[in-house]
């Protein structure tokens, strides 16, 4: 159900006498039968426009009051389809890579305000990559999470292997600017202790797992120096450190035509918002803070090793851990 569709039928019935049945009540005012109320009722059937006017008009509900419109100080959403299997994760990556071909080209660009390190750069052809789609599924899929499959006996879909990777691509041709802090790789760090600690990533896919996070932060890193990415057009990148802001994953994305807004709210679930006065309010925030920030691309060579540094330390750190927890399990 949309927000939308969830607001209106939550004020519908308010208006409901508690003795009356509400969907009896929505069948009568739409002129369908029980079963169709239902549906829209509980979400399984979106409310068209028509049947929102005629809803309002049955429990004399006024929309505009309702959804505020032509208030400034509200505006609309989209929210992003659920994650609820294989297929769906799949479905998302190929709607992320439609999304970035789009702005393949000189006027668009991606500020990315990155609190964990963004998801396209462990969308690649290696085991760190099938071992992120692994704890997505593992969070996100229920049966999953029910059989507690290990790593190393997961059967991850070709198919959504191949079509994440492209995703990555995709996002490796777009013009860039990322703003991180320290906190960058803490998520993946925690992901992997958990998983070993509970004996469903084995000691030695564990170690690889780590070795290609670092191939993957030095990739980055020699990225930043060079200020362009690793692709025929030589597409800028843009790297700052923050050292002010506890960053959120906002994105901002700009085209010939307008800005969008994507917030995130939940593992890989976020909000889209196109309103330009508050993406324009967001971009123009995000900016200032770069004044704020170290840039890290075309910069000297003691910027970046003292930015770096701590990150493959976490890694370095981590490594000991899983050594002294293979020797010593809990």
């Amino acid at each position: 159900m949309s927000l939308i569709d969830d607001l209106l039928i939550k004020n519908l019935k308010s208006k409901c006498l508690k003795n009356v049945s509400f969907i009896d009540e929505v069948s009568i005012a739409l002129d369908i039968n029980y079963d169709a109320a239902y549906r829209r009722v509980n979400g399984k059937t979106s409310i068209s426009l028509e049947d929102a006017v005629k809803l309002s008009k049955y429990f004399n509900i006024s929309l505009n009051n309702l959804f505020n419109i032509g208030n400034k100080n509200v505006i609309t959403i989209t929210k992003s389809k659920e994650i609820k299997n294989a297929a769906d994760l799949e479905n998302y990556f190929i709607n992320l890579t439609n999304d970035l071909a789009v702005l393949n080209n000189d006027k668009s660009s991606i500020f990315y305000s990155a609190k964990d390190l963004p998801i396209f750069y462990v969308l690649q052809n290696n085991l760190l990559s099938k071992f992120k789609i692994y704890v997505w599924l593992y969070i996100l899929d229920k049966d999953v999470a029910k059989k507690n499959i290990p790593f190393e006996k997961f059967n991850l879909p070709t198919s959504l292997l191949h079509t994440a990777q492209k995703t990555g691509v995709a996002y490796n041709n777009v013009r860039i600017t990322e703003l991180w802090n320290y906190g960058i790789i803490d998520s993946i760090i925690n992901q992997i202790s958990y998983f070993f600690e509970t004996k469903l990533l084995s000691y030695e896919l564990a170690l690889l797992i780590c070795e290609d996070l670092r191939k993957t932060i030095k990739q980055i890193e020699e990225t930043a120096y060079l200020g362009k990415r690793y692709n025929k057009k030589q597409t800028n990148f843009k790297l700052y450190h923050s050292e002010l802001l506890i960053l959120n994953n906002n994105i901002i994305i700009k085209n010939k035509n307008k800005k969008t807004l994507i917030s995130p709210y939940s593992l890989l679930r976020y909000y889209k918002i196109e309103d330009q006065f508050t993406c324009n309010k967001i971009d123009d925030f995000l900016h200032e803070q770069l004044n704020n920030s170290k840039l890290l691309s075309n910069t000297g060579l003691k910027e970046r090793i003292l930015f770096f540094k701590p990150i493959y330390n976490q890694i370095d750190n981590l490594l000991i851990r899983l050594k002294i927890l293979k020797e010593f399990p809990l």
